[in-house]
């Protein structure tokens, strides 16, 4: 593995959210920005709202209540990849065992190029 140098973002930045929207023109730093400045739940209750208005108001068909579980897990460990160094660091961010970050890893179908080396 490579060691992270200052302007690094992580161990796996291939697999980095904001870079790979940025390449599909979805996203950009101002937008970025004032992404930040929302809460999580401001978020998730703007995309619902948004999407919603798309649907003439019509989102039912989707189970909300039971995948915003998975949804939000998943989100979680897409970026705590994105922003850590190793395996180690990731499961000491998301307080979970390295066992269970193994089974998130296959149940996520992350690819296992950068390693599961741990210090």
């Amino acid at each position: 593995m490579k060691p992270r140098n200052s302007n690094s973002l992580g161990f796996c930045t291939d697999l980095s959210l904001s870079e790979n929207l940025r390449k599909e023109g979805k996203s950009n730093e101002a937008f970025e920005i004032m992404l930040s400045a929302l809460t999580l739940e401001e978020l998730i209750g703007l995309k619902l709202e948004c999407s919603s208005r798309l649907t003439n108001g019509k989102l039912y068909g989707f189970n909300l209540w039971n995948s915003v579980v998975d949804t939000t897990k998943e989100a979680l460990y897409n970026s705590v990849i994105s922003i850590t160094n190793t395996n180690k660091e990731a499961t000491r961010v998301l307080g979970i065992s390295l066992q269970t970050f193994k089974t998130l890893k296959r149940k996520y179908n992350i690819r296992s190029s950068y390693g599961d080396d741990l210090e």
